[in-house]
């Protein structure tokens, strides 16, 4: 009786708070002593028909992308209360949307009217002083030589311009050409040109010009040529240049040209064959990108019937120059 009494009483004390904080125990089935009960052996077949189940399940026909992504409800802001007034929008950093030149099979909103009339090939153009230059002689000879270019147009096509002007210390022209050539680029290095030449002095005459004009491997600029005139004449001139670069300012450039042409041509001094040549050394510097002043010399020489008529006429077959002059461009 008194034992009946004393556990009667002992669980009125025990409240079922009590009961409710007890946490009941958990069984390791990972350990060897465990792994034979009955409890582990049903939980290791529940995870093993779990695993049949899902590899059971066909992937690959199922489109995850299109799944609806989980995103957090976006916090609601009440916008009738913020006060836009002192706010500085103009100071909010533009949105750059992606501008589409119409290769893409969707259209991409333009950032601005007009955009999709973008022209990617523009007419540019640029004028090129290849030397202005003062040429003194071992002869005490004294001149000025300008050999210039231009080229007005787009990427593969241009309307090219080139002039060979000479005269004497008191100005007066004693050579002068133009030439104006359609030129098609055939390669990144290299240009066709076609056109007509204009000879002013000494004497005036017209030529067709066919030839290319480019860089060849180890940065050789040339610029080679043939010119078809009357009765049958036909000339040839090339030009090489090439720039070693000493500093990343100073560069010693050498030059070679040369002219040919088929027929003797005495109104000018000019006989068939190897007509002349000259080789040119110039030191320049870059003060800028597109200035750059050089000092050098040159030689030149009169071969074949070209010399014959210079010694006839009592001039020098060869000669000694001092160069100083200035290349640039804009």
């Amino acid at each position: 009786m008194k034992n009946t009494l004393s556990v009667v009483l002992l669980g009125l004390c025990i409240s079922p708070a009590a009961f409710a904080k007890h946490k009941p125990m958990t069984m390791d089935c990972s350990q060897p002593m465990h792994a034979k009960m009955s409890f582990c052996k049903k939980q290791l077949a529940e995870k093993e028909a779990k695993a049949k189940a899902s590899a059971a399940v066909d992937h690959s026909k199922m489109n995850h992308a299109a799944m609806p992504a989980k995103t957090e409800p976006a916090a609601k802001i009440d916008h009738s209360k913020m006060d836009h007034s002192k706010m500085n929008h103009a100071a909010m950093p533009a949105v750059k949307i992606p501008v589409s030149d119409g290769a893409l099979a969707t259209n991409v909103p333009m950032p601005f009217p007009g955009a999709m009339h973008m022209n990617d090939d523009p007419t540019l153009s640029k004028v090129m002083i290849d030397s202005f230059e003062y040429q003194y002689s071992d002869s005490n000879n004294k001149s000025f030589a300008l050999d210039a270019e231009a080229w007005l147009g787009k990427d593969l096509h241009k309307l090219w311009l080139k002039t060979d002007i000479e005269a004497d210390d008191d100005g007066e022209l004693e050579e002068a050409e133009l030439q104006a050539l359609y030129s098609r680029a055939i390669d990144p290095n290299w240009d066709i040109q076609v056109g007509v030449r204009k000879d002013f002095e000494p004497v005036g005459r017209e030529w067709a010009v066919a030839g290319f004009k480019g860089t060849a491997p180890y940065m050789i600029d040339v610029d080679a040529a043939l010119f078809f005139g009357k009765s049958g004449q036909v000339g040839a001139r090339l030009k090489t240049e090439y720039e070693l670069m000493l500093t990343q300012k100073t560069a010693l450039a050498p030059s070679f040209d040369v002219n040919f042409y088929t027929k003797d041509d005495p109104e000018i001094s000019i006989g068939s064959g190897l007509s002349d040549a000259n080789i040119s050394l110039r030191l320049k510097h870059e003060f800028k990108r597109n200035f750059a002043p050089y000092i050098g010399i040159n030689w030149s020489k009169s071969f074949g019937d070209t010399a014959d008529f210079l010694k006839d006429e009592g001039e020098e077959t060869s000669d000694t120059q001092l160069l100083l002059g200035v290349e640039a461009w804009f």
